[in-house]
């Protein structure tokens, strides 16, 4: 069987994008589909634009979303180094092997000397391609230029050619060479051009298979020229349709939160971030969306990806993040609930009603962020009164209230099920004596012991309260 092997090679001159742990996944799916490796390399060859704390933003978004590498900077590997910055004395050797092979040349032109060139294509209504110029400088000429102080840079030169290639997502791609011209492999400061660092990086580390976002087509025939110059063996391609906002424009902050590490703390849950993304071009075999990676890795496959691109629907995530804080074990929520309860004194609640509290509250929230609203009337003595003003402003409110003092004393607060039914007796007692609704009546209480209209179950919420709080809030209101 095949030895397979891919990679995720992302640039730390940012936090983790959506889109790149889209290709993550998609990579590591197919590793896990096949048997294969999953290998993260770090291209942090862009030294001003790259960032420590990116770097360690890439390793904690992946590692939150379950994407753990086979092999990488942090675990190593026998193809290491896996900086990118850590291999610079290897790419000079590979570019002077294709000089001395006939497929590369220097190149002493000056930056104004290619920015004339360009401008003269502009002019004749033709695309840019290198004059090739340099391409048959004589030694003599070239030393002439040493001694001036001019550094060559180095091109690839470009046989011309239609270049076919069976893409994994899209089909059949035909490229004709013409088009592209003789392009820079190493910089005239010696470091290397993407193109070509990434081959030479991919060839070393035996990358078999390229999953990758089609933005990346138009680099692929320079690849593939550089992969055949090199007699290495060509890697399969398969490039991923663009993630786009739901009005199809790029998928950019204005739109929300575009970083894994931005969706987190808003209160995503990570499976479920990783759920979605995976149905972003790609869909299960038996239709049932909602499932941990594990089962989607044993369905995942590549032929069925889609080849165009994908609308990021918010209000789909929203709902699926919703459904796994419904389903989750209530500890483990709780533990990640915590946090966004950061404003709340919570050593004040035990463990049990903390608990208990989520449980309650999670129903409705599509975000754990929304927990630090939702359980507000959880803590403090007082509550505001202003969603619930018009309700206890009712005729009945007075009646309702005093009469609930009354009876609260019967009330066992260490009983979910005791305050339960004598809610529903209190309820009961007003429909049968006053002609009101129990929903009417309910609306009144709800509103003097928690200040809102809507909410959790009420008689947990009074157990959580405790008594003392509750009578409080009721004589508080009915100041009100």
């Amino acid at each position: 069987m095949e030895n397979i092997r891919v990679r995720i090679a992302p640039s730390p001159s940012g936090n983790l994008h959506i889109g790149t742990a889209r290709t993550a996944l998609f990579n590591y799916l197919y590793a896990k589909k096949t048997g294969g490796k999953f290998v993260l390399r770090i291209e942090d060859t862009d030294l001003e634009r790259s960032n420590a704390e990116y770097t360690q933003n890439i390793f904690d978004s992946l590692k939150a979303l379950g994407l753990q590498w086979d092999e990488g900077p942090d675990v190593g590997g026998e193809y290491g180094p896996y900086y990118q910055s850590e291999r610079f004395d290897i790419y000079p050797k590979y570019a002077q092997i294709l000089v001395d092979k006939g497929y590369a040349y220097e190149c002493f032109c000056t930056p104004e000397e290619l920015e004339a060139e360009k401008e003269e294509a502009m002019k004749n209504h033709k695309a840019y391609v290198y004059s090739r110029k340099c391409m048959n400088l004589s030694e003599k000429e070239k030393a002439e230029l040493r001694a001036k102080g001019v550094k060559p840079s180095i091109r690839f030169k470009v046989e011309h050619k239609e270049l076919i290639f069976n893409d994994l997502v899209k089909g059949e791609l035909k490229f004709d060479t013409n088009l592209i011209g003789d392009f820079v492999i190493m910089k005239s400061n010696g470091t290397p051009t993407y193109n070509f660092a990434v081959v030479i990086d991919d060839m070393l580390m035996k990358i078999s298979h390229i999953i990758r976002g089609e933005d990346h087509i138009s680099n692929t025939p320079k690849q593939i020229l550089i992969y055949e110059a090199l007699g290495a063996e060509v890697p399969k391609f398969g490039h991923l349709g663009m993630i786009l906002a739901p009005d199809r424009s790029k998928l950019s902050k204005r739109h929300g939160a575009t970083a894994v590490s931005d969706f987190v703390k808003q209160g995503y849950l990570t499976d479920a971030l990783i759920n979605f993304v995976a149905l972003l071009g790609w869909s299960p075999s038996d239709g049932v969306e909602i499932k941990p990676v594990d089962e989607i890795a044993a369905d995942f496959r590549i032929n069925d990806v889609s080849s165009s691109n994908s609308i990021f629907e918010y209000d789909k995530l929203n709902w699926m993040n919703g459904q796994y804080i419904k389903k989750m074990d209530i500890s483990k929520l709780t533990d990640m609930a915590v946090p966004f309860l950061a404003k709340y004194d919570l050593s004040k609640m035990s463990r049990h009603n903390l608990e208990k509290m989520i449980e309650i509250t999670r129903e409705p929230i599509t975000t754990l962020n929304q927990l630090e609203h939702d359980c507000a009337y959880f803590f403090g003595q007082d509550v505001d009164y202003a969603e619930g003003l018009q309700t206890l402003k009712q005729e009945a409110a007075p009646m309702v209230l005093n009469r609930l003092l009354e009876l609260i004393d019967s009330y066992d607060f260490n009983s979910d099920e005791d305050i339960h039914d004598k809610l529903a007796d209190f309820r009961a007692e007003f429909k049968e004596k006053h002609n009101m609704k129990p929903k009417e009546t309910m609306w009144i209480v709800r509103a003097a012991i928690t200040g809102r209209t809507r909410g959790a179950d009420m008689a947990k919420t009074m157990t959580i309260l405790g008594k003392d709080v509750c009578v409080h809030r009721i004589k508080k209101a009915l100041e009100v």
